[in-house]
């Protein structure tokens, strides 16, 4: 049955039904092969249906094959609606993909049994039934055509549509051993090419656990419950709780906003980065990202219930696969194919023997590459948490073997995420230091930043509680400012103070006694006026110089960037082992884009950002791969390509090993699969290699390079990170020399390709 439907709407949606039985449906959706927004809209909206059991899709010959629940109903009405809305250009964007919606068990014998059943049945027809058997040759031809159904019918579509992949090269083979009587033959390849199949699909469920939720389950946020303020883990937020989100955290709940202005980003959900307003009134869903203002939301929903909790029940987010080495080498085999059946011609007419003529098309190494390489990623991706990592797709892992520069983050990345106020100096006379910390903690209250957190503590030891604003705002990187109790307050860094016209001297500031004793500086003003100066200290960690050491040894250079002052970097880049000219200092987020920039104007650079607050989202889109902490700022993990899931930074050697590990396996497949199919090919040309042989040896081979792939699940055990001491100093200055008369030759400014004189 074939027909062809068009919709008069400005979405002519376009599509032909190929092939229909009762439970399989085939169809050609020619904007497959050039929307990819609309394939993923329409894979969500299939993934949805009960009745739809498996989806498999072919892009490039533009064909959709959607096996399902019958029920005695064909269910084509269904889908042809679904064909149609797909195109809506208000639909959501989805976010959760499963391009294959049956649940496989990794090791689930009763998925192995239906897959390897028509192919093992076939192979004992052919093996046991007796050549006596009336009309041998047709029942034995007819088996052969089924199991090798679906091949033809990929090879016409893909023939239709004037592209050339091996599906051509294997049916020409299959049908021209058949017309010779050499039945084994194509149905042990069947049976050999599923097997693989199996235990590449099974290898992907291995991992189906390992899904990215985009709400930190051990982050807290303050809430208003009966009548009180407090803080409490996402766990323990209830419908009917009044959340309070700032910028650079995911909101944790569907509801409604009560008080509050924001600007928000809804990419997890959507997949779009539209920025949208967010007044009260509105309804706002989990896993939407503040980026500028605050909200107060009547959580509505919480947890599992949320729509991305529904969703994230609903499908397992699949690994991407797309990896240069994977296309390349399905590349270089269907540029075979045109060379293959030249030569079998040439063959032929040169000897005129058949047999040899046909060795020529089993050249057939794409398809065992296309099964072993996806094998091998999903391997290590499956892996990646036993050694501490996440890791979000194939292209990150294939990108991470080859990165050869890193630039970390300071505050919070190379130094502990909690941090401690070292003191406080008060510049303004009559202000006492507990009415400073009740503005601070107030404008503070609701910031997940390593130093928003160091006050808050600071201030409760004091038994200071935070009162109420107006009027606030948080600008990422810089500070934060409001009205507390008619007061206009600001806190944050130096230019932030200047931004703001408020008269501040840097060199001044420099020199108290907190900066020189390597201390972050943070200056608060009120209405208008510098009152005081804050000094705050982060630890670096303490894996933070084996980590710089290990990646240095292994040729990888390393940067530092930060928005804090010189001394306080120079500090932090000695202990941690970073050498002259690696360190950037005073940097603010779009400063760290142009160092990145900077480095990747040269092409053959690969570089990763390690970061983890909202101010590094930036530089983390803009690298090549993006490493975060899961203790990190929202916006940071839903950035990252990579997550260090043990909040240690050693899990950037160990994803870097792994990484290296499974290109190397991908490498000895390419062989393993390669050089036994050229010489089948040689053999069968010049040796007259019987066809059930070369099977043997070229299946044979790919499924040794299929287990040679599994090999990270039970072999692989993560890499020892020598231990280094981070290089310390005395508070009179680095080597006991001091601060004020040592050149500062280890920084960089901005723009400039040389250290920065002192």
């Amino acid at each position: 049955m074939t027909m062809t439907t068009t919709h008069p709407d400005p979405q002519t949606i376009a599509y032909e039904v190929v092939h229909h039985l009762p439970g399989r449906l085939r169809l050609r959706v020619p904007r497959l092969r050039y929307d990819e927004h609309y394939l993923r809209q329409l894979q969500h909206l299939l993934v949805q249906q009960e009745v739809v059991q498996q989806i498999r899709v072919n892009a490039a010959a533009a064909c959709i094959v959607i096996e399902y629940n019958s029920d005695g109903e064909s269910h084509l009405a269904l889908f042809s609606s679904l064909i149609r809305r797909a195109a809506d250009p208000d639909l959501p964007s989805p976010t959760i993909l499963s391009i294959d919606k049956q649940v496989y068990s990794p090791w689930n014998t009763t998925y192995f049994l239906q897959k390897m059943a028509l192919p093992v049945a076939a192979l004992a027809v052919v093996a046991l039934l007796p050549l006596q058997t009336p009309f041998y040759p047709v029942i034995v031809a007819t088996i052969i055509t089924i199991i090798a159904l679906p091949t033809f019918q990929e090879a016409l579509e893909s023939l239709e549509h004037r592209h050339l992949n091996v599906t051509q090269l294997e049916s020409l083979w299959t049908i021209l051993h058949t017309l010779q009587g050499e039945y084994m033959a194509p149905v042990l390849a069947v049976f050999m090419s599923q097997m693989g199949g199996s235990l590449r699909d099974m290898t992907a469920q291995v991992g189906e656990a390992q899904v990215f939720d985009p709400l930190d389950q051990q982050r807290t946020y303050w809430i208003e419950r009966d009548g009180s303020r407090r803080n409490v883990s996402i766990r323990e937020l209830h419908v009917g709780d009044h959340v309070i989100v700032a910028a650079g955290s995911a909101v944790p709940v569907d509801g409604e906003v009560v008080w509050g202005s924001a600007v928000i980003q809804r990419q997890f959900l959507t997949g779009e980065s539209d920025l949208l307003t967010c007044e009260p009134g509105q309804a706002v869903l989990a896993s939407s990202l503040v980026v500028r203002g605050q909200l107060c939301i009547a959580a509505k929903a919480v947890g599992n219930d949320t729509q991305v909790g529904k969703t994230l029940q609903l499908a397992k987010q699949a690994p991407q696969l797309d990896t240069r080495i994977e296309n390349y080498a399905e590349e270089i085999s269907n540029q075979a194919i045109l060379p293959a059946m030249g030569v079998s011609a040439l063959v032929y007419g040169l000897t005129l023997d058949a047999h040899r003529a046909i060795a020529p098309l089993q050249l057939d190494f794409g398809a065992g590459i296309g099964i072993t390489i996806p094998t091998a990623i999903l391997a290590a991706l499956t892996h990646a948490p036993q050694v501490g990592v996440y890791v979000r797709n194939g292209r990150a892992l294939e990108l991470l073997s080859r990165v050869n520069i890193i630039v970390f983050d300071k505050t919070g990345t190379l130094t502990e995420v909690k941090g401690t106020i070292a003191g406080v100096e008060i510049l303004k006379e009559h202000l006492s230091e507990e009415t400073l910390l009740y503005w601070l903690s107030t404008i503070e209250q609701h910031i997940n930043h390593p130093f928003a957190l160091a006050v808050m503590e600071y201030a409760q030891a004091r038994g200071i509680s935070p009162g109420d604003y107006t009027d606030w705002s948080y600008e990422p990187g810089r500070g934060a400012m409001g009205l507390v109790e008619g007061q206009q307050i600001l806190v944050g860094t130096h230019q932030f103070m200047t931004d703001n016209n408020i008269a501040a001297d840097l060199e001044e500031l420099r020199s108290h006694e907190g900066v020189l004793w390597n201390r972050s500086l943070a200056c608060v003003a009120c209405n208008g006026e510098l009152v005081a100066v804050l000094f705050y200290s982060n630890p670096v960690r303490p894996e933070t110089a084996s980590v710089i050491a290990d990646l240095q040894n292994r040729g990888i250079e390393c940067y530092m960037v930060t928005g804090d002052h010189h001394e306080v970097a120079n500090a932090v880049g000695y202990a941690a082992g970073f050498r002259l000219g690696q360190i950037y200092t005073n940097t603010l987020p779009e400063d760290k884009v142009e160092i990145l920039k900077k480095f990747k104007n040269n092409v053959e650079n690969v570089v990763a950002y390690v970061g983890e607050g909202f101010n590094d989202t930036a530089a983390m889109a803009y690298a090549d791969i993006s490493i975060s902490l899961p203790e990190g700022s929202d916006a940071a993990r839903q950035t990252a390509d990579i997550l260090l899931m043990n909040n240690n930074l050693e899990g950037i050697i160990q994803a870097i090993a792994l990484s290296k590990e499974v290109m190397e396996i991908i490498n000895q497949n390419i062989a393993l699969v390669v050089i036994p199919n050229v010489s089948v090919v040689l053999a069968g040309v010049f040796l007259s290699l019987h066809p059930v042989l070369a099977v043997l040896i070229s299946n044979g081979a790919t499924l040794l390079a299929e287990l040679n792939s599994l090999r990270i699940l039970t072999d692989y055990r993560p890499v020892k990170v020598k231990h280094k001491t981070s290089s310390g100093r005395s508070q009179t200055g680095m080597l006991d020399i001091p601060w004020k008369k040592r050149p500062r030759r280890s920084f960089v400014r901005l723009g400039s390709d040389t250290p920065s004189p002192a």
